[in-house]
């Protein structure tokens, strides 16, 4: 097992640069518990479950312990420690600077919890 990674510097500088609307530490709770957090009443977010590679320590878990897939999002971070909402601005650059291992996972939809595809 890898040290817990601490997001601290890599989040503030996303903050500071601009068009962050939110952050998500996925912790105790996945991302079933975790995402809903960051958003008002009205809006849930589309997960695209496909969009990152899955660490084979989850995978084993999973199989091991033959637990179903929303069991596994409501339990664990899936090898997802931050969740961040940005513009497609933001998110773009994020992405495209490649400071931080970083994956665009899903969107920002109406409606109230998370949704994966």
């Amino acid at each position: 097992m890898a040290p817990t990674v601490i997001y601290v510097k890599q989040v503030l500088d996303m903050v500071s640069r601009g068009g962050v609307k939110g952050v998500a530490h996925i912790t105790g709770g996945g991302f079933t518990d975790n995402i809903p957090r960051i958003f008002p009443k009205g809006l849930g977010a589309v997960v695209n479950t496909n969009s990152w590679e899955v660490p084979s320590i989850f995978k084993w878990i999973q199989k091991s312990g033959r637990i179903e897939d929303s069991e596994m999002r409501r339990t664990f971070n899936m090898g997802i420690g931050m969740v961040i909402v940005a513009s497609q601005e933001a998110a773009n650059r994020i992405l495209s600077e490649g400071n931080t291992e970083a994956y665009l996972i899903g969107h920002v939809v109406e409606g109230e919890g998370v949704i994966y595809k």
